[in-house]
């Protein structure tokens, strides 16, 4: 086997300079990233941002313009998508058949025995429907037995391009417990989404991205705990700015009123550890609250 590059890490998919134009729009642009197994990633974005380009180039559908993109190290072709099951855009399938008939076609097209069909309607729990037509689904349904499809074969990888658009919120829940059931299992998940409050829930990374152009990724938490400031205020200014600019622990300070700061501290020096050393430089606070930004606010604010 010729690696491209050598996976002592446990990179799944490696993307680097990628580019894709249509026309005067730069649907892709420059895109460099890094997705580890068994994460569940969220590439995120507004509308036109690139997200469903950049998954249809993943999977061979959409050619790039330049740039690299490796599977398990290698490049892209037929037997490495053999490992990848995916849906993007709405989920096709024939109104007239029943789950189970429909999802005989795509074993027939994947070359797997349909004694596996079975095993993925129960994991999507639609074995007391598989005989019903397709038509009778309601749209949760019609999502669950498309992720059904995608599963056939064992994929190591999972590709859902936006898979709650246009649910209820109970059909928002159940694909979200039935995307934590697959991660679970330690399958790798990209997720193309723009429900911030759903990725936050189920997602371990995220990518951001603007106009084809990555703003920001990395792990979900290290995301939001870098977010967290501590607001403190004081009955009296009495040079409350100039003592925290002049503490080592401190990593940023801003005035929100007279008597009101907002700070970041390192890792590791909490909440208490700052009270307590202002308490020692003689400083008594009036009120201490600790903030934690949402990945909504995160996301607006790489946007801007």
């Amino acid at each position: 086997m010729n690696l491209i590059f050598e996976r002592l890490d446990n990179t799944v998919l490696k993307i680097q300079n990628l580019n894709k134009r249509f026309g005067r729009i730069h649907a892709v642009n420059n895109l460099c990233l890094e997705v580890e197994k068994g994460s569940v990633y969220g590439i995120l974005g507004p509308n036109g941002s690139g997200k469903t380009t950049t998954l249809g180039i993943l999977l061979g559908v959409i050619n790039s313009d330049s740039g690299d993109f490796y599977w398990f190290g290698e490049k892209n072709d037929n037997k490495i998508r053999r490992r990848i099951g995916a849906i993007i855009e709405t989920p096709l399938f024939y109104p007239y058949m029943s789950g189970e008939n429909n999802l005989k076609i795509i074993a027939d097209i994947k070359g797997i025995p349909y004694s596996e069909i079975s095993k993925v309607l129960d994991l999507v729990e639609l074995s007391s429907r598989k005989s019903y037509p397709f038509r009778t689904y309601s749209l949760g349904m019609k999502q669950r037995l498309a992720i059904a499809g995608a599963m056939l074969g064992n994929p190591e990888v999972l590709i859902l391009d936006e898979p709650t658009n246009g649910l209820d919120p109970q059909g928002i829940a159940d694909i979200r417990e039935l995307i934590l059931k697959i991660a679970s299992q330690g399958i790798t998940i990209l997720i193309a989404s723009h429900l911030l409050d759903e990725i936050q829930k189920i997602c371990s990374h995220v990518a951001i991205l603007q106009y084809g152009k990555l703003l920001s990724s990395g792990n979900v938490n290290t995301i939001l705990n870098d977010a967290t400031y501590i607001e403190l205020s004081v009955t009296k200014d009495i040079g409350l700015g100039d003592v925290l600019s002049g503490m080592p622990e401190i990593t940023s300070v801003s005035k929100v009123d007279d008597v009101v700061y907002r700070v970041t501290t390192i890792d590791g020096y909490s909440s208490a550890d700052l009270n307590k050393s202002l308490f020692d430089k003689g400083i008594v606070l009036s009120q201490l609250n600790i903030y934690k930004k949402s990945l909504e606010s995160y996301f607006l604010e790489q946007l801007k």
